[in-house]
């Protein structure tokens, strides 16, 4: 981490971890090790990011995620999106969030409203079953989709849950039929 917060690992994206705070503890997060320390960034903490990534105008690419950065309010992801957007070399951002699929109705017209102000904006999700593809879940990928926001879809390849060439095609084209790009398969590391 160059801030608290702020991972540069990559040469023009970084990742921004808004919160510690999730609405899930998933057996393959890389970052699991933090969510239980509940919490969101300090007011110094985003001066000190913001600082960082003016200094460092060969970062186009941002990656909001925590925990989880739908896990805020509206108001300070917002503020986060709107800090983000003043910066002129930071032209992609992306919203990682589960909540799409663990906590659907957090997804609302205010919400996508809101995000498009900042477009272009890409939500990033972990659909890793086709079960999870719930009425409720459609629906929230349909609000997204329908204010202009791509979704992007991350699955993580689990043993015995997707790990099955008939389970996966069912989902990416379930993803698709709900207009979320299957983007890739992500092979954890193995641990206990």
């Amino acid at each position: 981490m160059t801030v608290p917060g702020l991972v540069h690992r990559y040469p023009d994206r970084v990742l921004w971890l808004i919160t510690t705070s999730c609405a899930m503890y998933c057996r393959f997060c890389t970052r699991r090790r933090i969510v239980l320390a509940k919490g969101h960034r300090t007011e110094r903490e985003l001066e000190m990011t913001m600082e960082y990534l003016k200094n460092h105008p060969e970062v186009r690419d941002v990656v909001v995620s925590g925990g989880d950065a739908l896990f805020v309010g509206d108001k300070y992801l917002e503020s986060c999106l709107q800090r983000l957007r003043a910066i002129p070399s930071i032209e992609i951002i992306r919203i990682a969030s589960r909540n799409i699929v663990v906590c659907p109705m957090r997804v609302t017209e205010t919400l996508c409203t809101m995000i498009r102000k900042y477009a272009p904006v890409y939500m990033m999700t972990h659909f890793n079953h086709p079960y999870e593809l719930t009425e409720e879940a459609n629906k929230g990928c349909a609000t997204l989709v329908d204010h202009g926001i791509p979704i992007f879809n991350q699955t993580v390849l689990l043993r015995r849950i997707n790990s099955d060439t008939i389970i996966l095609k069912s989902l990416f084209h379930e993803l698709l039929k709900n207009r979320v790009k299957p983007y890739y398969l992500y092979q954890c590391d193995l641990s206990e």
